[in-house]
């Protein structure tokens, strides 16, 4: 605006006009950084990073664990280092007549740690707006563990990423036994993240992973644990009883299975082994009739529909259908003894 054109008293007007509004707009945006640095300030020790990377790939033992660092989250994102004992103290320190669910996450290959944490707080994000009840409080913990890209073929990297994400399982396993009993565990994951989920669930279970066995705790009783896995980069027989993770669903409550027959990399996933070899749980699901007495546990659903021929996880997390499905069943109440109702979002 020309103000020399504007008669002095309008123009006098007009300009503590634009001030008081410049004022306003920044006190408004004070108020809102507060309010925002207040939300953030209420997540401490609730968004977690655990990482492995530090830990032997190829001897895990309970020393090992020693070497696993932890961060939390705290104001505006920041990121926090801590230690064993904190975060254990804060996992059962808060055990109510309803305790705070302590949901696990654990990523797939070539996620590098700062991408680890970036992905723990989105995630946190997307299930807290997933959620159908506004009330519904939990604790995010990812699994950070060394899948960095290794060199420029992809299957050697596949193969080396195989063994260590399931040597990498016993960490988690041991994790799991530091937890209080009543403290409800939530483990989900992505690609070579069932495969360290379930390796974790068959140590916890009591077998053994290339001959390693984790020494349990003496107590006989274990949290109520719920999984889902997405997109699994396992055989499909793992799980099923005698099988290289036999004992793994001996430990949970409920287990949610999303395979997609579409998948483009987990197509390939036989190639793994060389020519011929066994099917990816997440490509063709497993038969529940081979599990006996624990088949009521399983639901599986086809999630090809929601995320096409895609192996991302941008894909899954990217789909409100699907974060909405996966919200509720990881912070639905225990149900103990009957089977989670799951409502097929694209059975086929």
């Amino acid at each position: 605006m020309n103000f020399r054109r504007v008669p002095r008293t309008l123009s006098y007007f007009l300009r503590l006009r634009f001030v008081g509004v410049l004022i306003a707009t920044i006190i408004i945006g004070v108020s809102g950084l507060d309010k925002e640095i207040q939300a953030d300030e209420s997540l401490a020790n609730q968004i977690w990073v655990v990482s492995t990377r530090d830990a032997s790939s190829c001897a895990p033992s309970v020393s090992q664990a020693s070497r696993i660092k932890f961060w939390s989250c705290h104001q505006r994102s920041r990121w926090q280092p801590s230690t064993a004992n904190h975060f254990f103290d804060c996992v059962n320190g808060d055990l109510a007549a309803d305790p705070m669910p302590l949901c696990i996450y654990v990523h797939e290959n070539r996620v590098s740690a700062e991408e680890a944490w970036g992905r723990a707080r989105s995630i946190y994000c997307q299930l807290q707006q997933a959620s159908q009840s506004t009330n519904d409080r939990f604790r995010l913990v990812v699994i950070s563990w060394p899948s960095d890209r290794i060199g420029v073929r992809p299957r050697p990297d596949a193969q080396i990423k195989a063994q260590r994400s399931e040597m990498h399982g016993y960490y988690l396993a041991w994790l799991l036994d530091q937890i209080d009993a009543r403290v409800p565990v939530r483990m989900f994951g992505h690609s070579y993240g069932p495969r360290m989920i379930t390796s974790a669930l068959h140590l916890w279970g009591g077998g053994t992973i290339a001959g390693y066995r984790l020494p349990l705790s003496p107590s006989s009783v274990r949290p109520s644990v719920r999984v889902a896995l997405l997109a699994s980069a396992l055989d499909a027989n793992w799980l099923l009883p005698h099988q290289h993770h036999g004992r793994a669903l001996t430990q949970v409550e409920h287990m949610m299975i999303a395979y997609n027959p579409r998948d483009s990399v987990l197509h390939w996933y036989p190639r793994l082994y060389g020519r011929g070899g066994p099917p990816a749980l997440g490509y063709v699901g497993m038969s529940t009739s081979s599990l006996g007495a624990d088949g009521y546990k399983v639901q599986q659903i086809n999630f090809s529909g929601n995320v096409g021929k895609t192996h991302s996880w941008d894909a899954y997390a990217g789909n409100p259908a699907v974060m909405s499905q996966l919200a509720s069943y990881l912070l639905a109440k225990p149900n103990i003894g009957s089977p989670y109702s799951i409502t097929s979002i694209n059975a086929e």
